[in-house]
């Protein structure tokens, strides 16, 4: 979907991709070295979600100065592929226990 709106020439804005800072602590090092190897938890968040076919801007927050400078390390990085990214789903849905579980609300 978000592939098609920036198709049809429309701006696709990820927000709160570290979901008010809770995303980073659930991400361990080795799961942030399978995202890229040498990136914080936090770089690696925010590149997975820069990398999400179809989003073209990052709407996030950080409270200073070397947060942002990471953020934009983060986001200068080459894209994940399509490829790097099922690997990714394909190692979380497998339940591998990352500290703690993500839930969402369901309709």
């Amino acid at each position: 979907m978000t592939a098609q709106a920036a198709g049809a020439g429309l701006r696709v804005m990820a927000s709160a991709p570290l979901h008010g800072g809770e995303l980073p602590g659930m991400v361990d090092q080795e799961l942030a070295g399978l995202i890229r190897p040498g990136l914080t938890p936090a770089q690696a968040c925010v590149l997975a979600v820069a990398s999400c076919p179809g989003v073209t801007d990052v709407l996030l927050a950080a409270s200073g100065a070397p947060h942002w400078r990471e953020a934009a390390d983060a986001v200068a990085q080459h894209s994940l592929t399509a490829h790097k990214l099922r690997e990714i789903n394909g190692v979380l849905a497998m339940g591998r226990d990352f500290h703690s579980p993500i839930t969402f609300n369901q309709p």
